[in-house]
Formats: structure tokens, sequence, C-alpha cells
């Protein structure tokens, strides 16, 4: 929620300078750019923490970044105000004559800069305190980088936000805690009933018996391979692929394949010089997709159930 209410207050700070912030999509602390941030104009010009691969910028700097930002657009401006002209008095000429000859009638006393000793000119005063309050404004609006930024001046300024990109595609071992994810997966076939706590049973009676699963992750889990280590006369040991299955949604995008190579290579390192796959007839165009990979039909599997109880 911290990292949520500081990345909130950042992105603020840029949308008030006419800037986008950019933040890592990394979700796990220690892992790619997590925590990191980045800055671009808004036509996407890089300006502070994009990297070619990754985000470099810490929030500090971000902060400083902005605040740096902010510093220099107020003194620029107070740069730029021009001071206020000194007024002009007019030359006193006054005849010697006239100053001996003491004039018929008193003249009315000149207005002074001064009306009373130590008081200043009411005049004068208001306005070099209008000059100062329009001084404080500017300075105030300018260093206001935390401002709250409403929709509709948002809107003003900047285009809509483009949409997230899609999360990497992520292929990692499988685990029983994984068992709450696969369970949606495996309703996706046909004459499968089976819950939670079997599947974690299941994989960890596999990974015993040199088995085991590797899992496809798009952020959320969408697909996993099993396979077993089979001991046979004829060749040895094989290695056989139990299941592929791979979310509806997420299929033709190279998840399938991630997975099986990921098997392979786990395979090879059990010593399995064969690589045999079980083909499930329910999963549509599964066939077409073995023989895409080079794959050969060199049997047929029969099946049916045991009754325990003979």
């Amino acid at each position: 929620m911290a990292d949520d209410s500081l990345g909130d207050k950042l992105r603020a700070m840029a949308d008030h300078r006419g800037l986008k912030l950019v933040k890592s999509r990394r979700r796990k602390p220690g892992t790619g750019d997590y925590g990191k941030f980045g800055l671009t104009d808004m036509a996407g010009k890089p300006l502070l923490g994009i990297g070619e691969k990754e985000l470099t910028a810490s929030p500090e700097d971000i902060e400083d970044y902005l605040r740096a930002g902010a510093t220099s657009t107020w003194k620029a401006s107070a740069d730029s105000t021009p001071e206020r002209p000194a007024s002009k008095k007019k030359p006193e000429s006054v005849d010697q004559e006239e100053e001996d000859a003491p004039p018929a009638i008193r003249p009315r006393a000149r207005r002074t800069s001064r009306t009373r000793a130590g008081k200043q000119d009411p005049v004068r005063e208001k306005a070099a305190s209008g000059r100062a309050v329009q001084a404080s404004r500017t300075a105030s609006r300018n260093l206001e980088v935390d401002e709250p930024v409403t929709s509709a001046r948002r809107s003003r300024s900047a285009p809509p936000a483009p949409a997230p990109p899609e999360p990497e595609l992520r292929i990692r071992a499988g685990k029983s805690a994984d068992a709450a994810a696969l369970a949606p997966l495996l309703a996706q076939l046909a004459h499968i009933d089976i819950d939670e706590l079997a599947i974690a049973r299941h994989l960890e009676a596999a990974r015993q018996a040199q088995g085991g699963m590797a899992v496809a992750e798009y952020g959320d889990l969408v697909g996993f391979c099993a396979w077993a280590v089979l001991h046979t006369v004829q060749h040895g040991a094989i290695g056989r692929i139990t299941l592929l299955l791979v979310d509806e949604r997420r299929r033709r995008r190279g998840v399938a394949t991630g997975l099986l190579e990921a098997a392979t290579t786990a395979l090879r390192k059990a010593g399995c010089k064969r690589l045999e796959v079980m083909s499930d007839i329910e999963i549509a165009n599964a066939h077409g997709f073995f023989r895409a990979l080079k794959f050969e039909q060199t049997s047929y599997r029969f099946a049916r159930d045991i009754d325990l109880a003979d």
C-alpha cells in the first residue's frame, strides 16, 4: 500500500510538470527492476531512468528531478519580471528673486513621499503591497508540485494513458502450492473431476518417481506440462509427456512450445534419450501441434480403469 501511495504522489508531480511517470510492473521484490521508475515527456521521449531493457531510477531520483525542475521554473519566472522604474522628480526651478521676495499668497504645501515622520505614503504602500502579493502567488503556484491534479485538468493537458503492456511469459518448475491454479485448467478437460488436494498429492508422488512439471505464467498461471520417466525393457529410460495443457484463451502464443522445451531439458538431464507424448483426443488440434514439432505416431494408446475391489 505504501508503494502505491508513493507511486500516486510521483505520478501527480509528473502530471503537474507535463511529464509522464513510468512504473515497474515487477511484483516480486528483488526481481528485475522492481521498485524502479522512469520519466518521459508526453511524446514518449525518455528523460530519466529509461533503460534499454528495464527502469533504473529510484523514487528519490524521480522526486529530486521533478523538484529541481519546479525550482528552475520559479527562478526563471522571477528573473523575467521587470523591476518597477524609479519615479523621476521634476527639477525645481525657483527664481532667486522670487525666493527672496515673500509670496503674496502662502503656497500650498507640496506633497512629499512621507506625510508624517515614520509613516509611508498610503498610495505607494498599497502598490508595493500589491506587487508583493502577486510575487508570492507566482512563487506558490510554481513550487506547489504536490498539488493534486483534477481529472478535468489532466484531460486538457495530457492525452489518455495507453493500455498497460501485456506481462512477459515466464516458465518455472511446478510446485504443490500451484494446485489451486491448476484445478480450473484441468476442468477444461472432459471426464476429469479432481480437487486441489488430489492435484497436490499426485504432483508430489510424480516428483518422487523422477517425474515433474513446468508451469507457464502470464501474470497468472495459464498452462503446464507434466512428465514421467519410464524404465522400459526395449528402450531403457523414456521421457513421457503425460499432459500438456494451455488455457483456451492463451493458446497459439508460444506457451505450449516453451513448456515442451522445459520438459525436454529436464528429461535429458534425467538420462532419457527418447521422448513420447500422450496426446489427449479431447484437446483440439493437439495431434497437429505435435506433428508440427516432428513427433511421429508410432502406436495407439489403449486404456481402461482398474477396479481396486477385485
